[in-house]
């Protein structure tokens, strides 16, 4: 009896700690943005162009709205080494996401390569059998 008592008081206490405890620590949580970066890093380095790209990374700076045509939302990430990527998300065809300076995306898109670091469209579902879908996952949400 007192075995299977140690055993429940052992397992609650095993269980209480796993909770409390964060599912990443900080220093992993800074390894997957580094990792989550590189294929975005590799695409600028080799300076391609029309090719799928999934990248996580920090938005840097928010840009104006753009409504002329197709309506567009676009903002700068900031990738590991320094480097730029610029976004441009249609609104049309997918949800406007909520995002500020600072906070956390992925995105999964097409990447064009040009000098200023790049951009990536095609950030929301195809309306096309010729073309993959994209999305922008932020806060759990995502946008496609």
């Amino acid at each position: 009896m007192l075995v299977a008592c140690c055993a429940i008081l052992t397992s609650c206490a095993h269980a209480q700690n796993t909770l409390q405890r964060p599912s990443q620590s900080v220093e992993t949580q800074a390894t997957t943005l580094v990792e989550g970066d590189a294929e975005a890093i590799r695409a600028q380095q080799l300076q391609l162009v029309k090719v799928p790209l999934t990248v996580t990374a920090r938005v840097k700076k928010m840009l104006k709205y753009d409504g002329r045509g197709l309506p567009h939302e676009k903002f700068l990430l900031v990738l590991s080494n320094g480097s730029t990527i610029l976004v441009a998300h249609n609104t049309k065809m997918a949800p406007y996401v909520p995002i500020q300076p600072g906070d956390t995306v992925t995105v999964k898109g097409e990447f064009i390569w040009n000098a200023k670091g790049g951009l990536i469209h095609w950030t929301h579902h195809s309306d096309t059998p010729n073309h993959a879908g994209g999305y922008i996952d932020f806060n759990g949400k995502r946008y496609e």
